[in-house]
């Protein structure tokens, strides 16, 4: 008997988990799928961010998108058919899901789904769900405890809202240690949520 192949999940990654992990080529009827630095196994990603750049060949046979979402960007390509990005402009957020494929050493995206996102809050929700995946991911490899802080990220975020905000004023409103604090905006700057416009000063991008 012929068991039908299980569908597998698209997961919520950030485009640099693709971009720099190990693409890994299986034969048969295997899924390849791209190794993580922090050894999760990606065949089907699900991925937001804003769209760079656009091309559609005339012939209507190719099209691509380049998405950035602060970590890198990544291609998603479409073939025999350019119906899935005609409608998809420069500078529209979008929510990805779709394969991940390899050709001639460039990671792609053969996309499945393409949706315009309208609410800016979804960018920040995805950011704190893929931040605490990875957090989770790190405290079990340590066999710690995990203790992600969401509650002060989630402070800060909000305080920062869309305008600039003080290191000293986010000391005074977050009900948090000093070393906590500091902890979580070093993360933030890592991960490309926020930047310095001016010494002392936070920005949400």
């Amino acid at each position: 008997m012929i068991m039908p192949l299980e569908r597998l999940t698209a997961k919520k990654v950030r485009i640099a988990d693709i971009t720099n992990g190990e693409w890994v080529k299986k034969e048969g009827m295997e899924p390849s799928f791209i190794l993580t630095n922090y050894k999760e196994r990606i065949s089907r990603a699900r991925v937001l961010g804003t769209v760079v750049a656009k091309f559609m060949r005339e012939d209507g046979n190719f099209g691509s998108i380049t998405i950035d979402d602060g970590s890198d960007t990544i291609r998603a390509k479409t073939f025999k058919t350019v119906k899935p990005v005609e409608g998809i402009e420069i500078g529209n957020m979008i929510d990805v899901v779709g394969k991940i494929r390899e050709y001639n050493g460039e990671v792609y995206v053969m996309p499945e789904v393409l949706l315009r996102v309208e609410n800016p809050n979804l960018e920040l929700l995805r950011a704190l769900e893929i931040h605490k995946k990875l957090r989770d991911f790190e405290s079990g490899a340590r066999g710690e405890p995990v203790d992600v802080k969401e509650d002060v990220r989630k402070e800060i975020l909000t305080l920062m809202g869309e305008k600039s905000i003080s290191y000293n004023d986010i000391l005074k409103k977050v009900d948090a240690s000093e070393k906590d604090i500091e902890y979580v905006i070093n993360e933030l700057l890592s991960e490309g949520i926020c930047y310095e416009p001016k010494p002392g000063m936070l920005k949400k991008i």
